[in-house]
């Protein structure tokens, strides 16, 4: 079953969690990251990005991700444990993106984006906009479409801004991506291969944009720029990587290193 939690680009590879034991036919260690740091390399500079993933008492839902570069978001849940709206919290932009949750099931449908411009003293709401809504195509239970509309001109005005399309492996691992503007009638694609370990996010029940949670990338073509990344992993004493690396030809351009909790 797959929920959805809609994060920046840069969350591709991101997550964090706790781990827990359960008894089956032999005893398994479940891990759920807490922590993530990921640092990007341009050249001769950096770019260190920290989330920090926090749980509800006792569950294993999150209540919130600290992110280093000033955001805080929010989750709410409805009374099936479904989530129900997403709050970006941004204090630089004073900014509050707001991402509400319509299913059908326990399958998304829709999700609807309100944005709330925060005041500079106290960082409360000074109002509502509705910005649009995203629509969600499946094919059993994986996302093979994702349709985004604006809302501009005062609400007057509903705009088809944005198509994404998806292709899976019989595992789930999501084998390619392409991105239109119908707009400009523009596109960008990208195919990727995996290996079957454990992935860090295969835990949770919620699904990142644009990243597989079954087993950990491997290669990654953009089809646009030629680019071929490949990844290799470090793991830990339960299989989970400690730290991928992303290559560039022979240059590092990422290093993504994760923090597993015991419960």
């Amino acid at each position: 079953m797959k929920h959805f939690i809609l994060l920046p680009v840069f969350a591709l590879f991101l997550s964090t969690i706790a781990c827990e034991s359960f008894q089956e036919e032999e005893e398994e260690t479940i891990c759920f990251p807490v922590s993530m740091s990921m640092t990007l390399v341009q050249g001769s500079q950096t770019n260190k990005i920290i989330a920090d993933f926090h749980y509800i008492p006792d569950t294993e839902r999150l209540d919130h991700i600290t992110w280093s570069n000033h955001q805080t978001h929010y989750f709410e849940y409805d009374e099936s444990d479904r989530i129900k709206v997403i709050r970006v919290f941004k204090v630089d932009a004073k900014v509050q993106e707001e991402r509400w949750f319509v299913y059908d099931g326990f399958l998304v449908e829709r999700i609807d984006l309100v944005k709330r411009n925060l005041d500079y003293t106290y960082l409360e709401p000074l109002d509502s906009i509705y910005t649009g809504y995203v629509e969600y195509v499946y094919e059993g239970e994986n996302v093979i479409e994702e349709l985004e509309y604006e809302i501009s001109d005062g609400g007057y005005r509903e705009e088809y801004v944005r198509k994404l399309t998806y292709a899976y492996d019989n595992q789930d691992n999501l084998l390619s991506s392409t991105e239109l503007d119908p707009r400009s009638g523009e596109s960008s694609s990208s195919t990727m291969t995996y290996d079957q370990g454990k992935h860090p996010y295969s835990a949770i029940q919620y699904y990142f944009n644009g990243e597989s949670y079954v087993s950990n990338m491997l290669t990654r073509l953009d089809e646009e720029s030629g680019f071929d990344y490949t990844y290799e992993l470090s793991l830990n004493e339960y299989e989970y990587p400690n730290t991928v690396y992303e290559k560039l030809g022979a240059a590092y351009t990422r290093f993504i290193s994760y923090d597993y909790q015991y419960k």
